[in-house]
């Protein structure tokens, strides 16, 4: 392994090849400002990666003339993109995560070169850590042909699977940058009672996976309040911290990300509960399935009277992803004492619109099949849809929609 500069960094990536760049708050600015300047090299590469909580730097010069993008996972910087050029600069890859690592690869679909990682400096092991991001990292190690790493000095340190031995790493560069932050907002009313409807579908004793946002991260920090929980999940943001504070306990938290602010991220340096897994282990429905109470609460943009959800598009614009909600739902139903929750404010934000809608329309898309959904939670209350037939469905979702909104949802316009 040879330390370099970010510039030569760059130069050893070949045109024609393929590149994957890290996801969640793993974002490697410097290499990505060095690719900027230097990409005026590449004719013909071809960038992936999943969700970034970033500021896509690698995006800013040369997109759809020197290398094209695909992503499984839209962030919102990507969103006016996509709007404005469509697939012409941005590719979008439906994909359920429980399924990448069978997707990309050497004897898959998409055959990587290089992949690109963030981690912390070299440690006395001779290791270095992949911190705040392991996802599918540890697979595409596996996959390349070449591995470049940014040495971070804000990266922490962490446990589980994020270990990577510095022999695999052929090239590094050195950063002091600060690491990518997310933020969840703070709760609103209705997203306060929606919060409170969630936990009280919580039983005792229960594992818990959670997705990103507002809600999501407000029922993380005060899931103390269920007693013997435990926390399984792809992604877990600041909330952890107050709920590590509030469990003062030996029992270890798994999850594949970790997408917060710096307060997080010191938190969970060297922190012994802090266990993160590849995605080979937090989206693999047949073991989570195995977890008895284990719990999914999730979220989507829209879902209609029969219980189908849109979580990927707005107005036909890819707005996010796939993920990984149906690996964990099905996960959550097949788990003996399982829960599935989708838990979603009854309008957008400026309540001109109902996200309990009719039908979901052309162009936007079902992410979850309504099979699949169970407990729907808005700040009106919560709805059990399994068992009921279409015409119950149909009228408990209203129920639990907007007021200002039931009239339409019960008419037959």
């Amino acid at each position: 392994m040879k330390t370099i500069s970010a510039d030569a960094a760059v130069g050893k990536i070949r045109d024609g090849e393929t590149m994957v760049v890290p996801g969640g708050c793993a974002n490697p600015v410097g290499f990505y400002q060095a690719f900027s300047r230097n990409v005026d090299r590449f004719k013909d590469l071809k960038v992936y990666s999943g969700l970034s909580l970033g500021g896509y730097e690698f995006l800013e010069r040369g997109l759809g003339s020197n290398f094209r993008y695909l992503t499984w996972q839209a962030g919102s910087a990507l969103r006016k993109i996509m709007q404005q050029d469509g697939e012409d600069k941005i590719g979008f890859i439906p994909l359920r995560l429980g399924e990448l690592i069978k997707v990309v690869g050497d004897r898959n679909p998409i055959k990587l070169d290089t992949v690109l990682i963030q981690t912390s400096y070299p440690q006395n092991d001779g290791t270095v850590s992949l911190g705040v991001s392991v996802g599918a990292t540890p697979h595409f190690l596996s996959q390349a042909k070449q591995v470049i790493a940014e040495f971070n000095s804000n990266m922490p340190v962490t446990g589980g699977d994020s270990k990577v031995a510095i022999k695999k790493i052929d090239f590094a560069l050195e950063s002091d940058l600060p690491l990518a932050t997310y933020d969840t907002g703070e709760c609103d009313h209705a997203e306060a009672k929606i919060v409170d409807h969630v936990l009280s579908l919580i039983p005792e004793g229960a594992t818990v996976q959670l997705g990103i946002g507002s809600v999501p991260d407000k029922v993380l920090s005060k899931l103390d309040e269920i007693g013997d929980s435990e926390l399984y999940s792809g992604m877990l943001s600041s909330g952890l911290k107050n709920y590590l504070e509030k469990t003062k306990n030996s029992k270890k938290v798994f999850t594949g990300e970790l997408a917060g602010n710096t307060g997080l991220y010191d938190y969970v340096h060297e922190n012994p509960r802090i266990c993160m897994r590849g995605m080979d282990k937090t989206h693999d429905v047949r073991s989570l399935a195995e977890i008895a109470k284990f719990v999914s609460i999730n979220s989507t943009i829209e879902i209609d009277l029969h219980g189908q959800c849109n979580g990927e598009t707005v107005n036909g614009v890819q707005f996010s992803g796939v993920g990984g909600s149906l690996d964990y739902i099905e996960a959550a139903a097949m788990s003996e004492g399982g829960v599935s929750i989708m838990a979603l404010p009854s309008t957008i934000r400026d309540g001109t619109k109902s996200r309990i809608v009719k039908a979901i329309d052309s162009p936007n898309v079902v992410t979850t099949p309504r099979y699949c959904v169970d407990y729907v939670v808005t700040e009106y209350g919560i709805t059990r849809l399994k068992g009921k037939t279409l015409a119950e469905r149909s009228s408990a979702l209203t129920e639990i929609a907007h007021p200002n909104f039931r009239d339409f949802l019960s008419s037959g316009d």
